[in-house]
């Protein structure tokens, strides 16, 4: 008999002991920014009835006009509403605060491979006429994975959120992780490494992230390694699931035209049957950077290189400042290395900066990819800029470009429901309340020029720099002892 998430959830499952073991605008905006179960005691209806009322929060600002409603279910769910009348698409969520730094080492990629089983059928339907059924409200899927997160999401017009609500939970419940299913997806997940292992210029970010945090599930690449997902089963997704998948790691977010009343009974009555599953969970660790090197030796036409160090966290309060000095340094068109690089002397078409941040951990690196007899010239262009930055500052005209390019991306991605729907739930996992729009564009507006350099400074002066490379290995061979910015 095949299990789904409902089954997981209904029943209480006694724990087994543990094995041992990215967009500049979403920065800022949230940063401010198994096995078969067991059944055990079900809880009754009558008790559902009888738990505390739900705590519910509001907060709106004038100039955006957002207005956000949170919801804290008596079992940890979270469930935040942005209502937006003048729209008419809604766009729902269900986030997980699970993702592959949760693995332990013999899980590596099962995060993601469990996002692409979510899909592939439920009790009731077979991943065709779940297609079938979100095409015929003219709406899309959307899914992804990171190292801190599982998200299955859907955009719809206002008309259909409650049928897409369902949709979504029939999803996350009722899921069967049928084993001609799971090979069947296997097959689909390893052609999708391939094509990754094939795109350096991606594939480099990975062997990046691997060396600078080369002894912590943070640098292990989300999708995996083809030796973990062949053998990946039904028992592997299901202990998965059951130790991992706890309602107080749930937030659900919706923003669109919706009728308030008419939803919050029906998330309630589909969330609310969660309870604590009581496994012991994988520790969060938070992880040392290595500064390790690395070259993949390939014959490829052009070279890639990722070189960076660690930044700050989420949380920081260095972030405004660390989001305009990255789009100073390679953020854009304009910017210091695209100019020096690309447009004064033709030696790169891809150049710039690389950034991401998580719960407790951070990096900057410069990327991008050249012919081998250029790879020299552009990595001392690179490092020069870099030191630039701390050594001799930069230019108030820089510091109001680059705050504008920031806040056009956060006010422009405010009239998308989907990007307004991820922001509402990367704000409640990340900082546990909503940061409205305008005290973020506050906090960009009083950064100054003294503010970037500091913080020059304070992460990129004579800092360790962790080195990836893809190409011949000759070409590499000065940079893979060990350098700093």
């Amino acid at each position: 008999m095949p299990f789904g998430l409902g089954t997981l959830f209904a029943w209480r499952i006694p724990p087994r002991k543990s094995r041992k073991f990215w967009a500049l605008d979403s920065v800022l905006l949230c940063r401010a920014s198994g096995q078969q179960p067991r059944r055990g005691a079900r809880m009754s209806a009558s008790r559902l009835q009888r738990t505390p009322r739900a705590r519910v929060q509001r907060s709106s600002t004038a100039t955006t006009m957002e207005q956000v409603r949170k919801i804290v279910l008596p079992n940890g769910v979270r469930i935040v509403l942005e209502r937006i009348p003048y729209v008419r698409s809604a766009s729902v969520g269900i986030w997980l605060e699970v993702g592959s730094r949760n693995e332990h080492e013999h899980e590596h990629g099962l995060s993601h491979f469990i996002e692409h089983m979510l899909f592939k059928g439920t009790r009731r339907k077979d991943a065709l006429a779940l297609s079938n059924e979100m095409n015929a409200l003219g709406g899309n899927f959307n899914a992804f994975t990171t190292q801190e997160n599982i998200v299955i999401s859907a955009k719809v017009m206002d008309e259909h959120l409650s049928a897409a609500i369902d949709l979504l939970a029939e999803i996350y419940f009722e899921s069967t992780f049928l084993p001609a299913e799971i090979d069947r997806e296997r097959n689909v997940v390893l052609e999708e490494i391939k094509m990754y292992n094939d795109t350096p210029d991606e594939l480099v970010l990975d062997v990046y992230l691997d060396h600078l945090y080369a002894e912590h599930s943070l640098g292990r690449p989300i999708l995996g390694t083809p030796e973990r997902v062949e053998n990946f089963t039904q028992a592997d997704i299901l202990r998965y699931i059951a130790r991992e998948f706890a309602p107080d790691r749930i937030v659900v977010a919706i923003a669109g035209n919706f009728d308030q009343r008419r939803i919050e009974p029906q998330l309630r009555r589909i969330f609310e049957r969660l309870h604590p599953n009581g496994w012991e969970r994988n520790p969060i660790v938070p992880p040392a950077p290595t500064y390790r090197s690395h070259n993949v030796d390939r014959m490829t036409e052009q070279v890639h290189f990722c070189m960076g160090t660690d930044g700050p966290p989420r949380n920081s309060e260095d972030r405004y400042a660390f989001a305009i000095l990255s789009t100073i340094l390679g953020g854009g068109t304009s910017s210091r290395i695209f100019q020096e690089v690309r447009e004064k002397r033709g030696l790169a078409y891809s150049i710039g900066t690389f950034d991401c941040s998580f719960r407790d951990a951070g990096c900057i690196a410069v990327t991008g990819g050249t012919s081998p007899r250029n790879i020299h010239k552009v990595i001392h262009i690179c490092l020069e800029q870099v030191k630039k930055l701390y050594t001799e500052g930069v230019t108030a005209e820089e510091v109001e470009s680059a705050r504008q390019q920031i806040k056009s991306s956060i006010i422009l991605g405010m009239e998308n429901s989907s990007t307004r729907m991820a922001r509402l739930a990367e704000c409640e996992i990340f900082f546990g309340e909503y940061l409205p729009v305008d005290d973020v564009i506050a906090r960009l507006n009083a950064i100054t020029p003294e503010d970037v350099q500091a913080t020059a400074e304070k992460y990129l002066k004579d800092r360790p720099i962790s080195f990836a490379s893809i190409g011949p290995e000759k070409k590499f061979e000065p940079y893979l002892g060990g350098m700093t910015f």
